[in-house]
């Protein structure tokens, strides 16, 4: 991985988890707002539900204080009052009780009760016997039912003679609310900071682990550039010492032919014998240095029919003169696509002459070389096709530097086309099969 993927990767990286970090947080903030929107409403409806309760439970103690006539509350009045202060004070959230006659007059009223030190006095006062102040006579009679505006409706019949409606206090009900808002929020804090530092380690670790691969992944580079130049090394010196040997011994020839005096067309053929020889290990020393050291491609938009009939055109006489069909066929309306065309006619070099030497050895049906751009789908294709005698199982190392299936090849062909290829992000194929033509294909991706 170069320095430039490297820090286009951590930013990616560093984008991704920043994602992830806010739908996290914006995750645990919607869900800890509906969740306190369910327990609120729970913690008002609960409250409700004891106050209720608690109304019934009054009136039953009043109805038997009453004893039929709701009247009677007025003459009880000290003892009602301690009874319904000592009602109240036990439960935080009733704030006021209200009693009516059947015919809606209020007769007995009891508020005050908002706070809790006022709740823990009324307890108290009626523990000693004390009454708390309640309305005045003339305040109370005068009220009716319809003066009272309760939103959570809490009415209680005492017996079939007056009814008990009780207050619900809005101000204790907003603390409750308040306390559970606060716990509720400081544990969806603390969730998110959880959160967050599980995102950070999390970053981290994968920071951690990309590192390691990345070392990995170059150490085991380094080993198959190590193995593959030691592969190399081997098949060049092998290469390079059997033409060397053949020179020497031209050379040895020579000088003993020069030395009797022999004709000059033995040193002659000699002299060629150890040029051909030459020309070969020049070659096969190109061959390596372009597949040792490739020079980068300079790509431009292009039509792939152009470099492959170029170098269709360059063969067709070399073709002719060995009395073989060398045909093209290019993609009508034009193959457009990133290419260089250098290199791309490279390839086509290689592969067709390939092809040519094939259909001259021996199990040959055909001496005919096709040559066709092909649409591919998302890439063009490059065929060659050849009648020669095929593969025979040897395709599985035929792109390995000096695998060559020709006495005179250097091995190098097929390896520096599959480069360019992959190069170009397309793909170098050969298949062969018994009684079809052997197919070379090349993909390009389209422009």
């Amino acid at each position: 991985m170069s320095d430039l993927e490297a820090r286009r990767f951590r930013r990616n990286l560093t984008a991704v988890l920043s994602l992830v970090g806010l739908l996290t947080a914006g995750s645990v903030f919607l869900f800890g707002h509906l969740l306190f929107k369910t327990l609120s409403k729970d913690v008002v409806d609960e409250a409700i539900l004891y106050s209720r309760q608690d109304a019934q439970r009054i009136a039953r103690g009043l109805a038997e204080r009453a004893a039929g006539d709701v009247y009677t509350l007025k003459v009880q009045q000290k003892d009602v009052d301690v009874f319904v202060g000592s009602a109240l004070s036990d439960r935080q959230v009733l704030s006021e009780v209200r009693v009516y006659d059947s015919k809606g007059q209020l007769v007995y009223a009891y508020t005050g009760l908002l706070s809790r030190p006022e709740r823990a006095r009324i307890r108290h006062e009626g523990e000693q016997g004390l009454s708390p102040d309640p309305l005045e006579p003339s305040s109370r009679s005068s009220e009716t039912t319809s003066q009272i505006t309760d939103p959570y409706g809490i009415e209680v019949p005492i017996g079939d003679f007056g009814t008990l409606k009780v207050g619900v206090s809005q101000k204790e009900l907003e603390a409750r609310v308040e306390v559970l808002r606060g716990k509720l929020y400081k544990r969806i804090f603390a969730a998110a900071v959880v959160s967050f530092l599980g995102i950070l380690a999390a970053s981290w670790a994968v920071m951690l682990l990309v590192r390691r691969t990345r070392k990995v992944e170059a150490a085991r580079v380094e080993a198959e550039r190590r193995a593959e130049l030691g592969e190399v090394a081997t098949g060049l010196a092998h290469e390079i010492r059997n033409p060397l040997n053949a020179m020497s011994l031209n050379l040895e020839l020579l000088e003993e032919q020069l030395a009797k005096g022999n004709s000059a067309v033995s040193a002659a053929e000699l002299a060629q014998a150890t040029r051909v020889e030459t020309g070969r290990l020049a070659r096969l020393l190109a061959d390596f240095l372009s597949y040792a050291r490739p020079s980068p491609l300079v790509t431009v938009p292009s039509d792939l029919n152009e470099p492959a009939s170029e170098a269709v055109a360059f063969l067709r006489p070399e073709a002719r003169s060995r009395r073989i069909a060398l045909e093209f066929q290019p993609y009508e309306g034009g193959a457009p696509a990133l290419l260089d065309a250098a290199r791309v006619k490279q390839v086509v070099l290689n592969l067709v002459g390939n092809a040519l030497d094939a259909v001259e050895a021996a199990g040959a049906t055909a001496r005919e070389v096709d040559v066709a751009i092909e649409d591919g789908g998302r890439f063009w294709l490059l065929t060659v096709s050849d009648r020669g005698p095929g593969l025979h199982g040897k395709d599985a190392d035929i792109f390995r530097v000096f695998v060559s299936t020709k006495p005179a090849g250097t091995g190098m062909g097929l390896p520096i086309a599959e480069r360019i290829v992959r190069a170009h992000g397309g793909e170098l194929t050969l298949a062969s099969k018994k009684g079809e033509p052997t197919r070379a294909v090349a993909t390009f991706p389209k422009a």
